[in-house]
């Protein structure tokens, strides 16, 4: 059972109990599924009739000391932080999370090795792989591949880790 599936179960029976209207519960669960307010400003362009493109995870909170700016390859369904407005460089880059609607054929990918693996929720196993000063957590659900990759200089492991556990909590966006 999802975190979702479980906390609306939850929501059911504290309703049902106290006598409180089911909408109210329901609201209240779909805000905590919101995206973090920084991807606001690219929310509207997120693909979401693609079949190519599964809906996307995308984190639900974001810490960081610098200020950083959203952008999107709607085509592509890949929504990056950088840490420059409209920089499109590998050196701007913070953040990039991606989806892939079919899963590589073999898992973990051939000759790649995972440094080590991560419990994101229940069954959900991320694999961690680092270069360059770049990580990568990676993992497969819904039948998806989603990836959560960021610079180590801007975001710490256990923030990415964070991150990517709301990612694979909390349902995909739709708007």
């Amino acid at each position: 059972m999802s975190a979702l599936q479980s906390g609306l179960k939850l929501g059911f029976r504290l309703a049902a109990s106290l006598g409180i209207a089911m909408g109210s519960v329901l609201a209240a669960t779909v805000a905590l599924a919101a995206p973090a307010p920084i991807f606001e400003p690219i929310l509207d362009e997120i693909p979401t009739d693609n079949p190519l493109i599964p809906p996307l995870r995308i984190p639900t909170a974001i810490s960081s000391d610098i200020e950083l700016y959203p952008s999107i390859m709607p085509e592509a369904g890949v929504v990056f932080l950088n840490t420059e407005p409209d920089c499109e460089e590998i050196a701007c880059t913070a953040l990039v999370v991606a989806a892939q609607s079919e899963p590589p054929p073999l898992w973990p990918f051939i000759g790649a090795n995972p440094m080590k693996s991560v419990d994101l929720a229940d069954g959900i196993k991320a694999h961690f792989w680092e270069r360059g000063g770049m990580a990568s957590f990676q993992w497969i659900q819904d039948d998806s591949l989603y990836i959560l990759s960021y610079s180590q200089a801007i975001f710490s492991e256990e923030a990415a880790i964070a991150m990517a556990t709301s990612m694979a909590n909390e349902p995909p966006f739709t708007p």
